[in-house]
């Protein structure tokens, strides 16, 4: 599976792209449903499952409102996943346009700590070289 589209036509969606793996890309493209906020969960939860060792850069620049119960559905996803999340995932990137969405990261970080390094970037490119190292630092290990 390489890119993962959306089924839910105009609404928001998430859209995961898996073709450098290990350094998986999700990007955030609008108000998601929440369908869509659950489809995109499922799928964190597999690359968390799936056994290998992987980073992700998420792309929130265009996010829409996330509602109360799609940012408990992240917190509940974290604590299920938290030994996966340690022992595959090296990192997450994340990428805001706004001191809002930075905010909002910071309430569900506050909820549940991260089991993995999160580092909030404004670009691409440093978030990628970001990861890039966390991965060859997990891989050495």
């Amino acid at each position: 599976m390489e890119l993962v589209d959306s089924p839910t036509g105009n609404m928001g969606q998430v859209i995961f792209d898996e073709k450098d793996k290990p350094l998986m890309r999700m990007t955030y493209q609008g108000l998601c449903d929440d369908a869509e906020w659950q489809r995109h969960i499922d799928q964190m939860s597999a690359w968390a499952r799936h056994g290998h060792d992987y980073a992700v850069i998420i792309d929130a620049r265009e996010v829409g409102r996330v509602s109360a119960t799609q940012r408990k559905g992240i917190v509940d996803w974290i604590d299920r996943d938290r030994q996966h999340l340690k022992t595959h995932c090296a990192g997450g990137a994340l990428i805001f346009s706004s001191p809002v969405q930075q905010g909002l990261w910071t309430a569900i970080a506050w909820l549940t700590p991260t089991p993995i390094p999160v580092k909030i970037f404004r670009d691409l490119p440093s978030a990628e070289a970001w990861l890039r190292e966390r991965l060859r630092e997990k891989m050495a290990s």
